[in-house]
């Protein structure tokens, strides 16, 4: 299967004999660190290897389109609800830089006790089934070949089917995967002693097959009711985790701890959360970290969820991260969209890329607040250690209601989850092991017939599943209208006859997002921009975001809705666009000619704003490419124009004029035509126009050589200029 830069991901051919597809490598892959990696015009200190087809940043036109990539993998997590859909985001994130696909999987799997094969999918999230881990590593392939770099693929071994998750993780190619007991007991109500017993054979399956392991203890700041107070708990609970792991036999180097931010602004952030990320750095040297934005302060604000995204990332700069976690800036209003992915991946991206080298100049204060109050975390943590040793045990300290309680240890609020050790899902299913018991996979924890006598222990009895896949069972889905067909059967056949719809969750859905002040109180705003979303055309309009400006004057909501419009792009009028040439290209045929322009916003009217941005070098503008600009002012007369382009000897005339009333935008186009002519000046001079209602054909049908609306840059007008001139020069040299 092999990706082209300008067509879909086919749907279709990822399905296609998913039953014979074997993932081509197992376990987790890291970036390559460069040293004094130069690229473009910088050298960077923190960076690894480009991608061969990118996105780059926003920003990167100014420095030619570099798209340099930090040295950390980067994460994007995706619950769109179909694994369909999710294929095609997971394209768009590889493009802007992810390489760890993390797949959110429904709740309610923690609770089955076995895998799921053949099942419908899950609202906000999906059921792991191998269908769809299969179907999404095999398409992740090629897309790591499309972008020029491995894409780790992550999922969840939790619940009552931790090792059977493990197996067909192994088996199927996945590359990281959370998995931690002490989750599934405070968080899902699985029995204590059924959780450590499925974890430990887990733990041994994923070990040997190379997958990262993140762990959950970053639940509590999520859970606890006040989260900057259980910081020396997420010590312990990482402890735990991670001893257990190594008892296991994981290496460290595959141990991850997920660690997260407890706070968020209007708290001052940095002074709780940089002792506590230093500490847990220093407690845990030698291990992996994954750090996350804490979602549980994201609200509706994506402007809010961004700054605080940023000043997480930079704690990851200040301290280290192996994995940077992106949370999508919508989290807490809906299920994650497409482009909210991206803008959360770039956030991460665009922090680290600005803060490039930040140790090299600056060094963490350790003998003043930040080293006492990291030394004052640690001190916590041990007591709450010694705590649990004193008072019986793990088992009697999650009784006693010790985890997650919001009081700073060794205070205590008495608001933390309680379990008990013989209750919750799955007690009294653990039962002993005989001593003939022989296990099916190779990659096994405990005691088994099959010794370790051998490389393979499986080879007894010829070979596991992880070693000969051809004894995997495939089983295609069962429902026969829930299923991936039923559901690609109406977007791919408006596809195929080339109908186009607004989408954010999944493929079609015709969702759109709409922003509108509205002047009135809260409540009544509200209800009016509801109203007008409905007046829009939108379906089933829901606020999803409220921002009050003032109690009085107004508010500022983001309405979704659906737009049920499918448009033929065959119907489509789409104007020929000729890419502007490279400012380096630009530059080098316009310094050696002396090239002069006027340019002025005409008639009567004042707008200088958008002709400013277009001539001045402070905002990007063509000054900088070595042309020679006169600049006349506003209500400027045409003639004027002409007369000063013929003193300075200039090549072209720049208009601007924004005010349409009466059409005036298009009697100054053709008046400067008519005037140009009258003087026998036409051939000598290249004409452009700009403004809110200009657009090249209708500069066109005015007489004028281009025109350019908004949007329009420096470089665009340039590019004109410089092809214009160089074909009246070929004209007459001709």
């Amino acid at each position: 299967m092999k990706l082209t830069i300008d067509q879909k991901l086919d749907i279709r051919e990822v399905l296609q004999d998913l039953d014979q597809y074997r993932p081509r490598r197992r376990g987790w892959h890291w970036r390559t660190r460069l040293a004094e990696h130069r690229l473009g015009p910088f050298v960077y200190r923190d960076a690894a290897s480009e991608l061969a087809n990118s996105v780059p940043l926003p920003s990167a036109h100014a420095f030619a389109d570099i798209d340099p990539q930090c040295a950390c993998v980067i994460t994007t997590e995706i619950a769109s609800g179909r694994f369909e859909d999710d294929l095609r985001r997971m394209r768009m994130a590889a493009w802007h830089g992810a390489d760890h696909i993390m797949v959110i999987r429904t709740t309610g799997q923690s609770h089955i006790d076995g895998l799921i094969e053949g099942t419908p999918e899950g609202i906000g999230g999906i059921p792991v089934t191998r269908k769809q881990l299969r179907a999404t590593r095999k398409a992740l392939d090629a897309i790591e070949d499309e972008v020029g770099r491995p894409i780790n693929f992550h999922s969840y071994v939790s619940g009552l089917a931790g090792p059977e998750m493990a197996v067909l993780f192994a088996e199927e190619g996945v590359n990281g995967a959370h998995q931690d007991p002490q989750y599934n007991v405070l968080y899902r109500d699985v029995n204590i002693h059924r959780s450590f017993v499925d974890a430990a054979e887990a733990k041994r399956v994923l070990s040997d097959a190379g997958l990262l392991q993140l762990d959950g203890a970053h639940n509590a700041n999520a859970t606890a009711k006040q989260a900057w107070k259980v910081t020396p708990e997420l010590f312990v609970q990482h402890a735990i985790n991670t001893a257990f792991s190594r008892a296991v036999g994981m290496p460290a180097g595959q141990i991850a701890l997920s660690t997260v931010p407890p706070t968020a602004p209007p708290a001052p952030k940095l002074r709780l959360d940089l002792p506590y990320a230093v500490a847990l750095r220093e407690l845990f040297d030698g291990y992996r970290f994954r750090a996350q934005q804490n979602t549980r302060y994201i609200e509706a604000d994506t402007r809010e969820a961004t700054v605080t995204h940023v000043l997480d990332t930079l704690l990851s700069r200040l301290t280290s991260a192996d994995v940077q976690s992106t949370i999508t800036p919508d989290e807490g209003r809906n299920i994650p969209w497409h482009y909210n992915n991206i803008a959360g991946v770039e956030t991460a991206r665009q922090t680290f890329m600005g803060l490039d080298g930040l140790d090299e100049l600056i060094e963490l204060k350790r003998d003043g607040p930040l080293g006492m109050q990291a030394r004052e975390l640690k001190e916590r943590a041990v007591l709450f250690l010694e705590e649990i040793l004193e008072n019986g045990g793990y088992y009697a300290a999650v009784n006693a209601g010790q985890f997650v309680d919001s009081g700073y240890f060794p205070e205590r609020k008495g608001d933390g989850i309680v379990r008990a050790p013989n209750a919750g899902d799955g007690a009294e299913t653990v039962v002993a092991r005989s001593a003939g018991y022989g296990a099916p996979v190779c990659s096994h924890f405990g005691n088994n017939i099959f010794a370790r006598t051998s490389d393979k222990p499986c080879a007894d009895y010829g070979g596991c599943t992880l070693c000969d896949p051809g004894k995997i069972r495939y089983i295609d889905e069962l429902d026969p209208h829930d299923n991936v067909d039923a559901r690609l059967a109406v977007p791919l056949a408006e596809r195929d006859a080339g109908l186009l719809r607004p989408e954010v969750e999944q493929h079609g859905d015709g969702i759109v997002c709409v922003t509108l002040f509205v002047p009135a109180q809260p409540h009544a705003a509200e209800a009016a921009a509801l109203a007008m979303a409905k007046r829009m055309g939108l379906d089933s309009p829901e606020v999803i975001s409220r921002h009050v400006m003032h109690p009085a004057e107004g508010s500022v909501f983001e309405v979704k809705g659906v737009l049920d419009v499918a448009i033929p792009s065959a119907d489509l009028s789409i104007a020929a666009r000729e890419e502007p040439l490279s400012d380096a290209e630009i530059e080098a045929w316009v310094r050696p000619r002396h090239i002069g322009l006027v340019a002025a916003t005409v008639g009567e009217d004042e707008h200088s704003v958008g002709l400013r941005e277009i001539l001045d070098i402070k905002h990007g503008g063509i000054e900088r490419y070595g042309f020679q600009c006169h600049y006349l002012g506003t209500s400027v007369e045409l003639e004027r124009l002409l007369d000063v382009a013929v003193q300075t000897g200039s090549q072209a005339i720049l208009i601007s004029t924004i005010i349409t009333h009466g059409d005036v935008h298009m009697r100054n186009m053709r008046g400067l035509s008519k005037l140009v002519k009258e003087r026998g000046l036409r051939e000598r001079l290249v004409l452009i126009a700009g403004g809110t209602q200009v657009n090249h054909e209708l500069a066109s049908e005015c007489g004028l050589d281009a025109g350019f609306g908004r949007g329009s840059t420096g470089r665009d007008v340039a590019s004109v200029i410089v092809r214009t001139l160089q074909s009246k020069q070929a004209m007459n040299d001709g």
